[in-house]
């Protein structure tokens, strides 16, 4: 199969003259089939001693047609005298010629022009200085302008092999890793085996997923496997447990519903399982059993909240050996005044999550089997230094909401073993830090000497948004 181009050489003040080029569709930089079928896909204007060759599909020429398509591609020539521009899916990158010929694909075609141009013009001599340079705003426009990311992404490594600009491409792909692009760059680092990207994504991924990803269309693009490993991992950031619950729920219900544009409410989504037949729980038919390690990846034994209980057992989601588990474990846990069967404090302590945003402080009121605590961070008057702590709260205490005094179960121990860890992450110099206590074991009572933690201060720098995550657990006395 062929590409069929024709090179319109246009000279100020001169008529303009025009050859015929066919050239294999393999020196079309291996574009996707369906920008072939759209628009110009590939141009390759050179400017010598002001003179500028454009490439336009034969079947599209017409005196209409070549009239706006040279006046059009002249307003875009950044520069008449001696540059050599790609034009690629619509933007302009200039290269240099040392560079140009370290790239097969643009070697043969940049060659197989000039000996047309040469044939034709016959004695024409062409002995200006090449004088080139990268257009590195052009690339980036390229590359993050519309949708089609991938494949600008992709046709940008197949014309390159020049490793100065790739770096300065990954560092703004880097940059510019969102909801819309995680998926995408993570792919793209995986076939070309970029691994700082990929690491930038999975980080991405660690802190943004629950808080950002779930609340877009995109979750539909994430990987099985790449979901699992960001549910496993230890800096999985969520306001509480139930949150990666419903991240995986949504996920699945977009595995099943591949059409839907927009990402349906929270209702319409547990409709969704709550009407899986009778006949059988969705993890237990063949087409839900490959789901169940994503399933197992979560601690459903933190799951506490009582609207949250109800709502899993009114999907048909769980097998009903595991609901026994989750409340028979609650419920030996509340009768024995919060002791948990805890054999491992990194995999099955409870987390609770908040994001600093503002630089003052920030709190949050949580429950955990009958007890209750305030969960503080504020800054400590020194320059981007913070500190973090937990403070037991009383059933009386104004920092209490109605809410989470209605119907919830209030422990009227004076004196409370509970092993916590505090959890921190933010941006330093450029970086994604990671900031932990390690478990501390304390033993928290209603007076005001024995109700505050120490306070746990993190000195390097810190800046907003910090992810701090709490993680507690109460050991069998």
């Amino acid at each position: 199969m062929t590409l069929n181009l024709k090179i319109y050489f246009v000279k100020m003040g001169n008529a303009a003259l025009s050859l015929s080029l066919s050239l294999p569709l393999s020196l079309s930089l291996s574009l996707p089939s369906f920008s072939l079928s759209l628009f110009l896909s590939l141009s390759l204007s050179l400017s010598m001693n002001a003179v500028s060759i454009y490439f336009i599909p034969s079947s599209y020429v017409t005196s209409t047609t070549t009239t706006k398509a040279k006046t059009s591609l002249a307003q875009c020539v950044v520069c008449l005298l001696s540059d050599v521009v790609l034009e690629c899916l619509g933007s302009q990158w200039e290269l240099h010629c040392p560079n140009l010929t370290k790239s097969g694909t643009l070697s043969n075609l940049y060659m197989s022009t000039r000996q047309q141009r040469a044939r034709s013009l016959q004695d024409r001599a062409v002995n200006s200085t090449k004088t080139l340079h990268y257009s590195y705003h052009s690339i980036h426009y390229s590359m993050f302008s519309c949708g089609c990311i991938v494949n600008k992404a992709e046709v940008y490594y197949e014309v390159t092999d020049n490793m100065s600009v790739i770096d300065r491409c990954l560092t703004e792909m880097i940059n510019k890793i969102s909801s819309s692009t995680v998926c995408i760059f993570h792919r793209v680092s995986c076939k070309f085996k970029e691994t700082s990207l990929q690491r930038a994504c999975e980080r991405w991924l660690e802190l943004y997923l629950v808080t950002e990803l779930t609340c877009f269309i995109y979750l539909r693009d994430l990987p099985f496997e790449l979901l699992h490993k960001t549910l496993r991992s230890p800096r999985v950031f969520a306001a509480c447990e139930y949150q990666l619950l419903k991240t995986v729920l949504y996920w699945v219900f977009l595995q099943f519903n591949p059409a839907a544009q927009i990402l349906p409410s929270h209702r319409f989504i547990m409709t969704f399982f709550s009407s899986w037949p009778r006949a059988g729980v969705f993890l237990e038919q063949p087409v839900g059993q490959r789901f169940t390690v994503l399933f197992r990846a979560l601690r459903l034994h933190g799951i506490t909240q009582r609207a949250h209980l109800e709502e899993m057992q009114q999907i048909h989601v769980f097998p009903q050996s595991w609901l026994l588990l989750i409340f028979s474990k609650h419920y030996y846990t509340l009768h024995s005044g919060g002791d948990m069967q805890v054999t491992d404090f990194s995999q099955q302590a409870v987390r609770f999550g908040m994001v600093i945003e503002r630089p003052q402080y920030c709190t949050r009121t949580i429950g955990l089997y009958g007890f209750y605590f305030l969960l503080k961070a504020a800054s400590m008057g020194e320059l981007d230094s913070h500190g973090f702590f937990l403070q037991r709260l009383r059933h009386w205490d104004p920092a209490m909401s109605v809410r989470a005094c209605e119907r919830h179960p209030f422990s009227m121990m004076t004196e409370r073993a509970l092993s916590y860890q505090i959890n921190v992450q933010a941006h330093v110099h450029g970086q994604w830090q990671e900031f932990n206590s390690g478990p501390i074991n304390q033993e928290f009572g209603l007076t005001k000497r024995t109700c505050k933690s120490q306070v746990w201060k993190v000195q390097d720098g810190l800046i907003l948004p910090i992810f701090v995550t709490f993680a507690l657990a109460f050991a069998a006395v």
